[in-house]
Formats: C-alpha cells, structure tokens, sequence
C-alpha cells in the first residue's frame, strides 16, 4: 500500500436527484463543511448539457473565489445532478473522508479525479518524463500513450517546460510540469506531476479520496516511486504565493515604481499614499494561495450577487 504525499486537486461526479431536495442549497451546505468555511452561490445558465445551473464562490478580501458548481435538469439527463470541484474548492477540503461518505451515500458516480504530486527541490521534472516515456514508464499493455512537449525544450530562457502524455478522451491525461517557472521564477526547482482519471471505460472508485497516492502510483509504471518525494499541500501553497507576490511586486515595480516615488517627494505620509492606491480585492494570481494560507481565519461575509433565486450564505459547521 503506498503512502505518500498525492493530493485530490479536482473532483467531479453525478447522481440520481432527490425529487424532494433543494438540491443548490444542499450541495452548498455539503461544500460550507467540507471546505469549512461559507459559500455562497450565483445562478448559472446551465453546462455540460445540464439546463440548469449554480456557481459557488468563497468570499476573501473582497474577492469571490469560484469553489465549485452543481447542475441539474434537462431532457437527456435522466434526473442526473452534476457537482464539481475545482482546484481552490479541493485545496480546502478539510477531510476527504466526509466528502468520499457522501459520495457513497449517494451512490454518486465520479466522473473525474485529478492527483497530483509537487517537487519542489527538484526531485523530478519534465526532462525525467520524457527519459521515463523512452525507457517505458509511461506503457500500459504494451503500447506506448500519445506525447506532447511544450516550452524550453531547446533552450531554457526561464519559462519553463510541460511533458503532456495520453489523451483525455481515453480517460487519463498526464502532465508534468515547471510549476515554480509558470509562476513567473525562472530559477525554481518546483515541478508538478497531475493525472486527470475520467470515468471512460473505467469506474472511479470514492477511494481514490481518501487514498490519492495509492492511485496516483498506479496511473503509470513511473508513478510508483514519486509519492514519497512529493511537498506536503502547505508547502507547496506557501511557495506558491511566495513567488506570485515576488512576481506581482516585481511588475508594480516596474510599471509604477517612478510613480510611488513622485507621490512620496509630496507626502511622506505612506500611509495615505497606500491608502489612494489601494483598490478592495485580490490579484488573480494571489486568489488561490491566499485563500489557503487564510483559511483558518474567520469566514468573512459573502457579497450579494443578483440573481432571481440567490443563495443565501449559512454557518459553517
């Protein structure tokens, strides 16, 4: 059995509709104890063939954080509801065994289950895939999956490099990237191997929750010994938001640096200054990672959205 540090980092699945449910309002009430935090919700226009829809966001710093979706309705659908999590919604999950309970309760089918695993000292990268892809570490019964390469592979000028393998319509895609690098730090180490796992010609089992390494080593022959290298989630969100906000701060430099500058030959009162410049929100780069690394502060208010069948925001459990 493989331990490890393999994280969920996108969820999806479908199940039969309770005729007497408010489904939204349950399935926000699912996320506010999974994620531990409120959530509140906008009415969608429907997806994925699905007529009905509503997106749940994560209010922070005055920003709304989208977390997750359920949809529902439609002629083909077969009193099918469809619930998804995406990457900021999964990094908060607090404990995957009460999601993977509901999922069973349900008798839920999961549709799609990301693992992934970080190293951040180096510990594999791109260059490895595609030596494993020579040597067959990719080769399932035989056959060798479809390859795609994208980045510095020529030269390497600090933007990094991703080794895609497989196809998604075959049910599972690969890809190992320069994490630290697409983040904008042309000296980082940090590389990060995700599997997408669809349920085409295979069922997901709810186990793959609460035991990701597991999973993530059987997606291909050189998985098998990747788990026990990988960061811990903390870490890899801490470096995350470490080199975004190094990033951000080195384009506010250069943009309006000379601007700062002149303000404070007028006021040398930095407060004030900061205070003019300041605008309510987060920097798209920033959201994730802090909202992580805040994620045990106090749950803030969520901003109203208009919508003709708002969501209010409850209590967390």
């Amino acid at each position: 059995m493989a331990s490890g540090t393999a994280v969920i980092d996108w969820l999806s699945f479908t199940f039969l509709e309770f005729a007497e449910a408010d489904l939204p309002r349950m399935v926000r009430l699912w996320l506010a104890e999974w994620l531990g935090c409120e959530i509140g919700g906008e009415d969608g226009n429907g997806l994925h063939g699905f007529a009905n829809s509503v997106k749940f966001y994560r209010q922070h710093m005055g920003t709304l954080i989208p977390v997750g979706l359920v949809a529902w309705g439609g002629e083909n659908q077969k009193g099918r509801a469809y619930v998804s999590i995406n990457g900021a919604g999964c990094m908060l999950v607090r404990d995957w065994w009460n999601v993977r309970r509901i999922v069973e309760s349900l008798h839920a089918r999961i549709t799609r289950a990301d693992v992934a695993v970080d190293a951040m000292n180096g510990e594999f990268s791109p260059l490895d895939a595609a030596a494993w892809y020579s040597d067959g570490g990719f080769t399932s019964r035989g056959r060798k999956p479809k390859y795609k390469i994208e980045g510095d592979w020529l030269e390497d000028i600090g933007s990094g490099r991703t080794f895609y393998v497989g196809k998604r319509v075959n049910g599972k895609y690969g890809r190992l990237y320069e994490k630290g690098k697409q983040l904008g730090d042309p000296t980082s180490k940090w590389s990060r191997f995700e599997v997408e796992i669809h349920n085409t010609d295979r069922e997901i089992p709810p186990s793959i929750l609460t035991h990701p390494s597991e999973y993530f080593s059987g997606c291909y022959p050189c998985c098998e010994g990747l788990v026990n290298v990988g960061a811990e989630r903390i870490q890899t969100n801490q470096k995350e938001h470490e080199i975004s906000l190094s990033r951000l701060l080195s384009y506010c430099r250069q943009s309006y640096g000379r601007l700062i500058y002149c303000l404070k030959l007028g006021n040398e009162n930095d407060a004030e200054i900061i205070k003019e410049l300041s605008v309510t929100g987060i920097p798209r780069r920033l959201e994730k990672s802090s909202l992580y690394m805040t994620s045990g502060l106090p749950s803030e208010t969520i901003l109203k959205r208009s919508s003709p069948h708002e969501i209010h925001t409850g209590t967390c459990h």
